[in-house]
């Protein structure tokens, strides 16, 4: 009966071919239409999985005691020059805290609590080198304290120059200070100096960084709600115009960052991959096919599909996701296969029958072949629907009615075109058709044994593949975000595998915090009162004799006796000129060289230059080295602090408004092998299983997933069996269309895991994919194979190169998902890839030999030579 529905609707489409391609035109314009207008992108990546669990509700307590840790951005400024990095921080926190689009803005470095404290912080030793440098820069700062001009300055220069003992290493230490004055004095463009970075030079090649935390306000209802915060930030980034800015560099990373960069990058992924596909497929056509009459027609077929493919998706699932949004590409070649099949059936009986006739004989025989691998490969997209997976749930409600249409649009397209052209040219076999022939003629029962062989290896090979639970397994590692992240993990400063846990009072928090330590897996455990200087008692005797030593610069009686430019020309030149007598007189040491070279250096090129150079030499020395040192006084006189002298905003981050603590835990082991993370995540758990984070949610995600994955391939397995067994009434043909699905299967798993590129969220959507898709093959092959007398027939007929073709069309699509460098896309494409020449290889070489063999209904006439 649905033979005889097939034939009068191509009758009908025959008949009428003008109207039908006027009306699927004018349909197709409308579709796209309304697919462009109603376009989105679902950005929330946190809606993908249902999460109705425990401990998703654990961390939405956490989220709610302490709202500052969810959706934020940092902002790092990192650089070789600390001073520099905090004023730059600072400059930004505060451009930052005046756009609208920031619910809040945390700067550690713009706290008056942290420039106060900062010696409290440092470990007794290093503070004790600082202390030092500063004993060595004492004379120096004592002049600039006595004197509100640079006359003292340039006296002391004049006495060290004069006297017979070496320069001390405070002076030596600030030469490159002075030339930099010099410099930006003759030079308005010239980079100011930060005398804090000149006075307390770190030792070695250090980097140092600051962190700005951003929340803000995201909108959903936008298709990319994250670009708004992203570019709000990018470009206060922009517009600051602090004069260290080209000292440090500025990067963002974080939750926001990270989610926005993924969709841009999926949605940039998806472009270029779908270019490529269009691209590639192209080729396999005209070397595979060779006729523009049917070249044309799968071309125009496939785009009418993906148009309307599209208007579906918008008018029932209503949006795409990060996932989804790559079916447009992966239609390109799967779009193509019903278009591929129909033609070269198509070219096969045109040369044998009228055009009309063949048309219709062709879409008789093969159309309900077509409607079944339609069906069959939409209960494979479909097998996610009934699980949380919602994100693959979507991208299978819209590739099954994409499959749905590619065959009706295959079924009226195609009979409308060539009812309009004339006759393609004669078929041409496989081009290996002779060789399979003989092959399936002389060793089916060989490659049947063989094949059942594969199986278990392959099977063994599978069983090694493994689940990567991490979600930031998706994201491009070379992308500012992640590179940033790791940086930040590897330095120790932030981690992305701390457990958190809220205690209801400080005594609770610490009572946890031993229990943690106690465990192996555990490196550190931390609460509140850990957020404290470590060494304040020592440090505090530290700063107590430094107060001390250095009082001279601070007790300085400041003179106001007025510099005229007179006396500084003569102060200028008296300097040049001593020191110049000290370096050829004397026999100084490298460093005093250097040194006095450098005074040399700065005494000639200001006696030269004009009193306003001169004038603000001075000023690049004066005014910023006072407001040093009255920081220094103040930071000097620290006094031990304790958490009720935190600044709230820091405070907040620590203790909730109703008093909640956190306690955190961070691990001792290589997190990342998915049973470490296990190990490390369950055994804090065994401590209370309120524990959240990160670790926590990948490993909940994770086993949503799987569990996910098993029930798709279930239910896509046991309804592509029954429809099978419905369809080919015979449990021997149904199993054998199976085998090659198996084979395919068991190596696509073991090549993921000989190239080391695991399931992760997206791809694990590739194996049930497989069983979908690539039961069209079989179906094909059984179809043919039952209406043939022999292995030469069923090998020369259209099916083996259709099946060949449509397979390597969907290679163009899956093929051009590897050059993404959203590694979801990627993985996705180079598993299916995979499967798909595996598919090919074991349809066309394996299932003959297997029908040849076990069939029920094979007779000896068929592996006959004819």
């Amino acid at each position: 009966m649905f033979e005889r529905i097939l034939a009068s609707w191509t009758d009908l489409v025959i008949h009428n071919h003008k109207l039908t391609l006027l009306l699927l035109a004018v349909l197709t314009g409308m579709l796209g239409t309304f697919a462009v207008i109603k376009f989105k992108i679902n950005s929330d990546t946190s809606k993908l999985i249902v999460q109705d669990t425990d401990w998703r509700k654990v961390h939405d307590e956490f989220i709610d005691q302490f709202p500052q840790y969810d959706k934020t951005t940092f902002i790092v400024i990192s650089g070789s020059a600390p001073h520099k990095v905090k004023l730059v921080a600072e400059d930004l926190a505060r451009d930052l805290k005046t756009e609208d689009e920031f619910k809040s803005v945390f700067s550690p470095a713009s706290s008056e609590y942290y420039d106060k404290n900062i010696f409290l912080y440092m470990q007794p030793r290093d503070l004790e080198k600082t202390i030092q440098k500063l004993a060595n820069a004492q004379p120096f700062l004592s002049a600039i304290a006595a004197d509100n001009s640079i006359r003292s300055v340039l006296m002391l220069l004049i006495s060290a120059m004069e006297s017979e003992e070496n320069i001390g290493a405070g002076l030596s230490q600030v030469s490159e200070a002075l030339r930099l004055a010099r410099d930006k004095a003759l030079d308005p463009d010239f980079t100011p100096i930060s005398w804090r970075d000149q006075l307390f030079s770190p030792d070695g090649d250090q980097i140092f960084y600051q962190l700005i935390f951003i929340q803000g306000r995201q909108n959903f209802g936008l298709d990319l709600p994250n670009s708004v915060i992203v570019d709000s930030i990018t470009k206060a980034v922009e517009d600051n115009n602090h004069p260290f800015k080209a000292d440090v560099q500025i990067r963002l990373t974080g939750q926001v960052a990270l989610e926005h960069g993924e969709i841009v990058n999926a949605m940039e992924s998806a472009k270029l991959s779908g270019s490529i596909a269009v691209i590639i497929l192209l080729f396999v056509l005209i070397w595979g096919i060779r006729s523009p009459q049917l070249i044309a027609a799968i071309y125009l077929s496939m785009f009418i599909g993906l148009i309307w493919t599209a208007a579906f998706a918008m008018s029932t699932v209503g949006q795409y996701n990060t996932i989804s949004i790559i079916f447009l590409v992966m239609f390109i070649g799967l779009g193509v296969d019903f278009a591929v099949h129909l033609s070269l059936k198509y070219q096969e009986l045109a040369n044998k029958e009228l055009r009309d006739t063949a048309l219709t004989h062709a879409s008789r025989s093969l159309g309900p072949a077509l409607f079944l691998c339609g069906l069959t490969s939409a209960i494979g997209f479909l097998s996610f629907v009934p699980t949380p997976y919602r994100g693959l749930a979507e991208m299978g409600i819209i590739s099954a009615g994409g499959m749905l249409i590619a065959v009706f649009v295959t079924l009226t397209f195609i009979p409308a075109f060539f009812s309009m052209t004339k006759k393609p040219n004669k078929n041409k076999s496989l081009f290996l058709a002779n060789f399979l022939t003989r092959l399936h003629q002389q060793r089916s029962k060989e490659i049947a044994y063989v094949t059942i062989v594969i199986i278990i290896i392959a099977g063994l090979g599978a069983g090694k593949a493994e689940f990567d639970y991490s979600t930031l397994s998706l994201k491009n590692p070379s992308s500012e975000a992640m590179s940033t992240l790791k940086e930040l993990q590897d330095k120790g400063l932030v981690t992305d595998y701390t457990l958190f846990y809220i205690a209801d009072s400080a005594a609770e928090a610490e009572r946890k915090k031993k229990e943690l330590l106690n465990l192996s897996v555990v490196e550190q455990a931390l609460v509140p009162e850990d957020y404290l200087p470590k060494n304040q008692s020592e440090n505090l005797e530290i700063l107590e004799e430094a107060s001390f030593l250095l009082s001279s610069i601070f007790l300085s009686e400041t003179k106001q006796k007025p510099f005229k430019d007179s006396e500084y020309l003569e102060l200028i030149e008296n300097l040049g000129s001593v020191a110049e007598n000290r370096l050829t007189k004397t026999s100084p040491s490298s460093t005093e060289r250097i040194f006095i070279k450098d005074i040399v250096d700065v005494a000639q090129s200001l006696a030269n230059a004009n009193d306003d150079a001169r004038i603000e030499f001075s000023k690049n020395i004066i005014p910023p080295l006072k407001s040093e040192i009255n920081w220094l006084e103040n930071a000097l006189s620290a006094e031990g602090v304790t958490l009720e002298d935190l600044p709230l905003t820091q405070l907040r981050r620590l203790v909730s408004e109703e008093n909640k603590v956190i306690v955190s835990a961070t691990p001792s082991i290589d997190v990342v092998p998915v049973e470490s993370l296990r190990h490390f995540t369950e055994s804090v758990l065994s401590i209370a299983d309120k524990f959240t984070g990160r670790p926590v949610l990948d490993l909940g995600i994770g086993d949503i997933v799987v569990k996910s994955f098993w029930t798709a391939i279930f239910l896509a397995c046991s309804g592509i069996f029954l429809i099978l067994l419905f369809t080919l009434k015979s449990i021997t043909d149904s199993v054998l269309v199976f085998i090659p699905l198996l084979i395919t299967a068991f190596v696509t798993l073991a090549v993921s895991w000989i190239i080391d590129l695991p399931l992760n969220m997206a791809n694990v959507v590739v194996i049930p994919l497989i069983f979908g898709l690539g039961v069209a093959n079989g179906i094909h092959i059984v179809k043919r194979f039952h209406q043939t007398n022999s292995a030469e027939e069923l090998i020369n007929s259209s099916t083996p190169k259709a099946v060949f073709l449509s397979n390597l069309t969907t290679l163009a699509s899956f093929g051009a998902l590897c050059f993404s460098s959203h590694l979801g896309i990627y993985s996705i494409g180079v598993l299916l890839t995979t499967g798909i020449v595996a598919l090919m290889v074991f349809t066309i070489v394996c299932l003959p030999a297997l029908l040849f063999t076990f069939s029920s209904r094979s007779s000896p006439t068929r592996i006959e030579t004819s």
